[in-house]
């Protein structure tokens, strides 16, 4: 039997409908009418076609594949271009049409001995400080002193230069200013909060200074009647006042919040002032502190007082703190140090901790999402009481992620939990006393604790045990990478950090980062970071790639039925080509906005729309018709007429 012949006998095919006129009633019903009698229903099923009407020769056969064959692979979702959405929305696959990334060797490195640790050779004691501080850090578990504590704390204790004091992240500068600054003002007989103001640390952000106010507060049990106290806003300034009425030891601020007080606050006095430490000093010019330090600086200079206390130095004392020396940063030394002496540790400064693992993951724009995901599953699966930090752009992005991975589309929302693991969200937007309390949620969870923030947090702060760090936006700068990396491997205990890269230009990105790394850069493949996280061995549809699709998937449909959290993607996205866009120029060959391919990037967001349709804020309204537009100013004035009888006068 030939191919093309027919199973059966076909049946006479269908004469031609006629046109019928039709006559009478209104013009509409005429044409659904005509319509109707042509077969052209607006309702009507197309026909289907029976087996008898389709030849032998168009049928396709399961058949089994030849010896050495391999079985054609079939998608779990065959959804193309344009299909599967509404309004013109389009569903594409994860793992097609995604740019090629270069192959590169996938091998362990080798962890270094740690590089910030404390030394053994030496202890606090033998630094010069005494019986009571020591005894508080052995009860904080602190035995022995950094390379920085060594060398800041005899110097503090016994001159009266200023000085620089250059480290790496996490070598514990803060005690070796805070520790020297504390038992000086020990030595000062029957001292109290009322005999005045003697030590200001100027921090350039609120949750650096309330850490660096925790570890003062700390040390008062070593001292009672030495108080330490904060003004750093995010407060009614009412209740900074009453405190400064009362009178502090210590003072931590902000640079903008004191010179405020400075104006407005007469009981602020600050002629006995005789330490003053600018921490984070890079950073505080970045933020454009300057004018409001030169005030303040201005303002201790020319209120000064001699003082009857022999244990305080005769002069001020500037200590100018800061990771990296540049051109800023030595123009605030010109600003507040005399005759500084430069303090620092023999190794080399711009670099990350030896024993910091360093790994970078290249993902097209399209799976960024499941990605992130997955590696969080898989760097928390084995641990308890583990702290991870992931750094993105923009607090845009930052509210995004942290709906998408919780399910909670309110805004005000900052806790959750994913995997098992409490998550958190912070970033500068949010009020100060969210901030803090978030801070304080994460740092004392009991389990595995994830926080998603921008850089708000990779400065200065000492959060406890960050055992991973993960940068799913590069930084904009490359202190801004050592300062993220080094929330973890700090005091010489172990991290790991992951960097997100997306295929192409951002590669260049690795060549400008890998002299700050001695333990060298670890490669992953995304494919093996999802296969750990999502296959499901032995289970229908268990595949890793079928796993991660669905995972994607349910995101897109969330957002569909929940119109806040599709509005919160929305502005997620915008708001990360936005921040994208202000990558240094310098940098411009690793970051070009114009070369992404935002279609994809879209997709990571679960948004299914065009990104031009996304610029553009959605559709436009339809333009009302004159029958709703006649209605609509009928009900108006309805209403203003019933305003109108039930208003008194």
């Amino acid at each position: 039997m030939e191919d093309d012949l027919l199973l059966n006998f076909a049946s006479e095919p269908p004469a031609k409908k006629q046109k019928v006129k039709v006559t009478g009633g209104k013009w509409k019903d005429r044409r659904k009418s005509q319509l109707a009698s042509e077969g052209r229903g607006r309702n009507e099923k197309k026909e289907k076609l029976g087996v008898n009407q389709t030849k032998l020769g168009d049928r396709t056969k399961d058949v089994a594949p030849a010896e050495g064959e391999e079985r054609p692979h079939k998608t779990a979702f065959p959804e193309r271009r344009g299909e599967g959405g509404k309004n013109n929305t389009y569903v594409s696959s994860l793992f097609t049409a995604n740019p090629e990334i270069q192959d590169r060797p996938i091998a362990e490195i080798d962890v270094l001995s740690p590089s910030n640790a404390p030394l053994d050779t030496s202890s606090f004691s033998g630094l010069g400080l005494n019986d009571r501080i020591n005894a508080h850090l052995l009860g904080q578990r602190i035995e022995n002193p950094t390379k920085i504590q060594q060398q800041v704390i005899p110097r503090l204790l016994a001159g009266n230069n200023d000085l620089f004091v250059q480290a790496q992240t996490g070598s514990g500068k803060t005690l070796a200013f805070a520790l020297p600054i504390f038992q000086k003002l020990m030595e000062i007989p029957n001292i109290d909060r009322t005999s005045g103001l003697f030590a200001l640390i100027l921090a350039p952000t609120r949750e650096l200074a309330t850490q660096i106010y925790s570890v003062f507060e700390s040390l008062s049990r070593c001292h009672h009647k030495i108080v330490a106290g904060n003004v750093i806003g995010g407060e009614k300034k009412k209740s900074e006042k009453a405190r400064l009425r009362k009178g502090v030891n210590i003072l931590v601020a902000t640079p903008g919040r004191l010179v405020d007080h400075i104006e407005h606050t007469q009981k602020l006095d600050l002629s006995k002032i005789r330490y003053v430490v600018l921490d984070e000093g890079d950073r505080l010019m970045e933020l454009g502190f300057e004018e409001s330090i030169t005030k303040i600086l201005h303002s201790i200079s020319s209120t000064a007082v001699p003082l009857q206390y022999p244990s305080l130095p005769a002069k001020r004392i500037s200590i100018l703190c800061s990771a990296t020396i540049k051109s800023t940063v030595k123009k605030l030394g010109e600003l507040s140090l005399e005759k500084a002496e430069l303090v620092t540790t023999s190794e080399q400064i711009t670099k990350v901790p030896d024993q910091l693992v360093q790994q970078v993951v290249v993902i097209p724009p399209k799976l960024r999402f499941v990605t992130l995901a997955g590696t969080l599953k898989n760097l928390i699966k084995d641990q308890t009481a583990s702290r991870t930090i992931v750094f993105f752009s923009c607090s845009g992005s930052v509210d995004f992620h942290f709906i998408a991975l919780t399910r909670k589309a309110a805004s005000e929302d900052t806790s959750g939990t994913l995997f098992g693991s409490s998550i958190f969200k912070l970033h500068g937007s949010l009020s100060q006393q969210t901030r803090t309390s978030t801070l304080k949620q994460f740092a004392d969870s009991p389990n595995n604790a994830i926080l998603l923030c921008t850089d708000v947090a990779s400065r200065g702060l000492d959060l406890p045990h960050i055992n991973n760090v993960v940068e799913f936006d590069p930084p904009f700068a490359l202190d801004d990478h050592l300062h993220r990396v080094g929330r973890t491997a700090r005091a010489g205990s172990l991290g790991k950090s992951v960097l997100f890269l997306l295929p192409g230009d951002e590669e260049n990105y690795l060549k400008i980062i890998e002299p700050l790394h001695p333990s060298g850069i670890q490669f992953k493949k995304y494919e093996s970071v999802l296969k750990e996280a999502f296959e499901k061995p032995g289970e229908k549809g268990g595949s890793w790639d079928t796993q991660a699709t669905t995972f994607h998937l349910d995101l897109e449909r969330w957002l569909l039925e929940e119109p806040r959290a599709k509005e919160i993607a929305a502005n997620g996205f915008i708001s990360h080509i936005k921040a994208y866009a202000t990558h240094l120029a310098s940098e411009r060959e690793c970051f070009n906005v114009k070369k992404i391919h935002l279609g994809h990037l879209a997709k990571s967001f679960g948004l299914r729309e065009t990104p031009k349709k996304l610029a553009s804020g959605g559709e436009r309204k339809k333009k009302e018709d004159g029958k709703s537009k006649m209605l609509r100013m009928a009900k108006m004035h309805l209403q203003a007429q019933t305003d109108e009888f039930n208003t008194f006068g």
